[in-house]
């Protein structure tokens, strides 16, 4: 589904002109997701679960803008970000928000640029 997403970092800025996100990061592509690991036998409350959720790393596609050197930075020094704010809306039309997501003490554990002409 066709999207338009903001990211929040506390501390550093985007340049997004959307007016109910202003200076928040405007993103093309995002991913994360969870793991649970599975037993060959069910539990006793039925399930196959092990009960160990791994979860994997938020990551995020965006354009180059001001933000861009603020993330290197912090991806080199580890800096703590205090909270993430993901908002997604639909695309086109009236801008319904269907999916939020926070994230607290954030760190930037990869940063990654490339370009193309």
């Amino acid at each position: 589904m066709a999207f338009d997403g903001f990211i929040k970092l506390d501390g550093i800025a985007g340049e997004s002109l959307d007016q109910r996100h202003k200076d928040w990061i405007e993103i093309v592509a995002y991913n994360f997701g969870v793991n649970q690991s599975t037993s060959a036998s069910a539990s006793s409350n039925g399930g196959a679960g092990s009960g160990r959720a791994s979860l994997t790393d938020f990551s995020f596609t965006k354009r180059l803008d001001k933000s861009s050197a603020r993330l290197f930075e912090a991806s080199c020094s580890g800096e703590h970000i205090k909270e993430l704010t993901l908002c997604l809306y639909r695309a086109g039309g009236e801008k319904l928000k269907y999916y939020e997501v926070r994230l607290e003490e954030v760190i930037i554990s990869d940063f990654s640029q490339n370009g193309e002409s």
